[in-house]
């Protein structure tokens, strides 16, 4: 059951978690670009799986290549214009808590769909991680201390250590 429980819960996938730290140094680093090469030494990611991740975000305009010895990539906007969803939404990926949130799917996936008694209350919860990545940006991501970080979750405080 705690197997299936961990499968189902939310979670970011690496391809979402790569892009955010990649998309993070890139924001620290607005003098030069940076090639992928580079960026994944320093992260300690995959140069593959790294540089397909990159290519989704150059064909969805999140940032831009510079050919040649001195190339790599950078921002094509400012990473205050850079909301975490839009990140999310450019790899085809998704933070819903429940399946039946999913644009993709239908009532029919769900037997309880007709007498759900926590749909409501799942409802509410997926609209507060939605505000958060859709307010967050990259620069927050970029210029928030590493080692502590305070969200306001209307009128709940979480402080992640």
């Amino acid at each position: 059951f705690l197997k299936f429980l961990r499968q189902k819960m939310f979670r970011l996938s690496k391809k979402t978690e790569y892009a955010f730290l990649a998309l993070q140094r890139l924001a620290k680093n607005e003098e030069s670009p940076l090639s992928v090469k580079e960026l994944a030494l320093e992260l300690g990611i995959s140069f593959e799986f790294l540089s397909k991740t990159m290519q989704k975000l150059a064909k969805k305009g999140l940032v831009q290549s510079l050919q040649g010895i001195k190339g790599g990539y950078y921002l094509s906007k400012p990473a205050n214009d850079i909301k975490l969803m839009e990140v999310i939404e450019s790899l085809n990926e998704n933070v819903n808590i429940v399946d039946c949130f999913s644009a993709k799917s239908t009532d029919n996936d769900c037997s309880r769909d007709s007498d759900c008694s926590i749909k409501n209350h799942l409802f509410l919860i997926q609209k507060k991680i939605d505000d958060l990545f859709l307010t967050t940006t990259i620069y927050d991501l970029a210029t928030t201390s590493s080692n502590k970080r305070q969200l306001n979750l209307s009128d709940k405080f979480i402080e992640i250590k």
